[in-house]
């Protein structure tokens, strides 16, 4: 390793986020010696461009970027094509990292020499600045003390997923050679792109790594967020587009690793299950066409993989017809709601 390479690029894609962008900057600002931080100003209409030239133009370490608005898979593009740390991170524009795990975490990629290709943390709800929430952990998944991969291989290191714990944003922290192999390309203008980012460079990781600190501290409750029932509702047709470019990412059977292959399956179906919900639980005319070209579109590109997501039983339950698929979705919804309560 370059030992004048940074450890971590954190890109934090921003727009009209004059408001609270400091939270996720000064957060970062005490690690400049280790970390490059990218702002990426998605065509902002605020003051959030300005704010971040001047980060820029205090921390060296800091880089202001401005792009055409393009939505937030493009501003995570953009970061990651200009990226020069070992690892890459994102961190939504109105969160922020813990300062003692930030810094567990470094410690731990310094004394590993940088050897994983995926490394997992821990992340905080916070309902309100003020409001600390539950703490989601990934300890459960780990078979021992130590924390590298197995040689049965780099999944085999983990524990089968529960469905209330998958990879997000929030936990997942890739080598960013990685993700260039990958070649994950993020749609632009549509949301909830993040799983497909973190679902396409499951099955090229060689070496994962746990680190039991909370990183990512995420904010929920703020008008205008995605994760608003409003917004998960509006923006169906987004799990649909994720959806699609998730079931094309891998295709499970080339898969000949037994772990790799159980962890890939689980997430697949974990972002089935969501393409279809929403879907679902809109429950019209327009929602259940959209519906019917997204089977199509799985079952023309990829027909084995197609009919095994379909025999699964969360699937085939959500996807029953009259009117009883919705009512599972909605239900679902509303049990999965009180139990993260994520908005």
């Amino acid at each position: 390793m370059n030992t004048k390479q940074k450890l971590i690029t954190v890109c934090i894609p921003a727009y009209n986020s004059e408001e609270f962008l400091h939270y996720a900057v000064d957060s970062l600002i005490p690690f400049g010696e280790d970390v490059e931080v990218i702002i990426i100003d998605d065509g902002s209409k605020d003051k959030t461009g300005e704010i971040a030239d001047k980060y820029a133009a205090e921390h060296p370490f800091i880089k202001a970027v401005h792009q055409p608005n393009g939505g937030h898979g493009e501003g995570i593009n953009h970061g990651l094509q200009l990226a020069t740390g070992v690892y890459f991170r994102v961190l939504d524009s109105d969160d922020w990292v813990d300062h003692d795990g930030f810094a567990a975490l470094l410690k731990d990629v310094k004394e590993q020499n940088c050897k994983a290709d995926l490394y997992f943390t821990d992340y905080t709800y916070w309902h309100g600045r003020d409001n600390k929430d539950a703490t989601i952990n990934f300890n459960y998944l780990f078979k021992g003390k130590d924390y590298d991969a197995a040689k049965g291989g780099p999944w085999s290191c983990i524990k089968p997923f529960r469905y209330d714990r998958n990879l997000t944003l929030h936990t997942t922290m890739y080598r960013t050679a990685t993700l260039r192999e990958s070649g994950v390309h993020c749609p632009g203008h549509v949301s909830y792109e993040d799983n497909y980012f973190i679902y396409a460079p499951m099955a090229f990781v060689k070496e994962i790594r746990y680190v039991p600190v909370s990183v990512y501290q995420y904010l929920t409750g703020r008008d205008g967020q995605s994760m608003q029932t409003s917004n998960l509702v509006k923006k169906y047709k987004d799990f649909l587009i994720d959806g699609k470019l998730i079931f094309d990412a891998i295709d499970i059977y080339s898969i000949k690793d037994k772990a790799t292959y159980k962890a890939v399956f689980h997430h697949l179906i974990m972002n089935m299950i969501l393409s279809v919900l929403w879907a679902k639980y809109v429950g019209t005319k327009e929602s259940r066409e959209a519906l019917k070209d997204f089977w199509r579109h799985c079952k023309t590109n990829n027909k084995r993989q197609y009919k095994k997501i379909k025999r699964h039983p969360l699937i085939w339950f959500i996807n029953l017809p009259l009117g009883l698929g919705t009512l599972i979705a909605r239900t679902g919804f509303t049990i999965g709601h009180k139990i993260v309560k994520f908005n």
